[in-house]
């Protein structure tokens, strides 16, 4: 079989969110597709769950260790335990380095575990890929607790204040494409390349642990004449946050607004410069958190601002 698309899943310590998605990803429309998953968990219970879970199925899958290389044939799901955390961008360029060595792989489509998707989100995607091939594309993420409301469609990033925000957040699901703003970046929740982008642009940075990367990959695939763009019709629930410590309408965890703070300020330096917008904007956002309380955050927040970051 040819022309496969590899969907790509990071678990780290969620298994449960994991298997409700690969639910929902075998009951697609589409059946051209193949799935990993890259298990980064501390616990090491994760990777039998997950096995366990597949076997139950009666999935045809194979796992194996990261520093294994094992060919596949008919199987469905390649289960691979990575050897260690080391973020957002190491975990899915561990799927993506594996699918780069299958012949049939034409797509990739990197997926949040903590998603639920629509039967036709797969097919959308690449009905309006073949369509537009030079594109990082994105779906239209829904709230999964509240499926009316549109979470994003993509990103936009404010050169003025180097803040990066959602499009279309808040938004009930029926609006029109043509009444949103554009898109700068698709949201990490759900990214779909071609093969020929990985291979023309590069894996994801994984200078970035969490958040950024794909913004950054979007400054990189615009060099190449690549454009952001979202479908429409693809169609894709988000739990929001189940990975990292946050959740629907909560604040973010205190680690995840760390490497927030970590990440922007590594894009800011690559891509601009580490002056006056930039401590300006960083102080504008410490205030905010002084004023909602969350004074251990702020003491944080101000360490990365001015010290080095790795």
């Amino acid at each position: 079989m040819k022309n496969i698309t590899y969907i790509i899943l990071l678990n780290h310590n969620g298994s449960s969110d994991t298997c409700d998605c690969i639910l929902s990803l075998q009951k697609m429309t589409a059946t051209d597709f193949k799935i990993i998953v890259v298990d980064n968990s501390s616990n090491p219970n994760e990777f039998t769950k997950l096995i366990q879970f597949v076997k139950s199925q009666r999935i045809p899958f194979v796992s194996f260790h990261q520093k294994e290389d094992k060919e596949i044939n008919k199987e469905q799901i390649i289960l691979i335990k990575a050897k260690e955390n080391k973020g957002f961008a190491h975990g899915n360029n561990i799927a993506l380095q594996f699918g780069l060595k299958q012949n049939n792989a034409a797509n990739f489509w990197i997926l949040n575990n903590d998603t639920i998707v629509d039967a036709e989100a797969l097919s959308e995607l690449k009905a309006y890929h073949s369509q537009h091939p030079k594109t990082i594309l994105g779906s239209k993420l829904l709230y999964f607790y509240d499926n009316e409301t549109i979470q994003a469609v993509g990103g936009s990033f404010n050169q003025t204040f180097y803040i990066s925000e959602h499009v279309g957040e808040g938004k009930n699901k029926d609006v029109l494409k043509k009444d949103l703003p554009s898109i700068d970046y698709p949201h990490g929740a759900s990214m779909f390349v071609s093969r020929f982008f990985v291979e023309e642009v590069g894996l994801l940075n994984e200078d970035f642990f969490l958040y950024y990367e794909e913004l950054d990959w979007m400054y990189r695939a615009k060099s190449k004449g690549y454009k952001p763009d979202w479908c429409e019709k693809s169609i894709v629930y988000h739990k929001e946050g189940a990975t990292i410590g946050s959740s629907y309408k909560k604040k973010k965890s205190i680690f995840s607004e760390t490497q927030l703070f970590i990440s922007r300020k590594k894009f800011i330096k690559k891509y601009y410069s580490l002056g006056f917008k930039f401590y300006f904007s960083s102080l504008l956002l410490i205030v905010n958190r002084l004023r909602k309380g969350q004074l251990a955050l702020a003491k944080k927040l101000i360490k990365i601002t001015f010290n080095d970051v790795k």
